[in-house]
């Protein structure tokens, strides 16, 4: 697997697990699920997901939307984030004045 996409680590109860339903969310954010691992780990069922989208952020929203618990995600750094921080930076700089 190369660099593009991204990895998202969700934890919940077994009983929640259910993988059509977050791949039909994934889905609905214009994203496929490439890959998908589960295992259960001290009663919490951990779901290791790959998808193809650079920017996960709308997947990742809603996945909490429908309460599911994201703990870890892996993307590549968003062009906004880089906008954000430029814009911070300019004015950390005229605060400085």
């Amino acid at each position: 697997m190369g660099n593009e996409g991204a990895t998202i680590v969700l934890e919940m109860n077994p009983e929640n697990y259910l993988l059509s339903h977050i791949a039909h969310l994934i889905e609905q954010n214009n994203a496929q699920l490439l890959n998908a691992v589960s295992l259960l780990e001290n009663g919490r069922q951990i779901v290791v997901l790959n998808i193809d989208a650079e920017d996960a952020t709308n997947v990742i929203r809603s996945l909490e939307r429908f309460e599911y618990n994201v703990i870890d995600c892996r993307q590549k750094q968003q062009l906004t984030d880089e906008t954000m921080q430029k814009r911070l930076d300019e004015l950390i700089y005229y605060l400085e004045l």
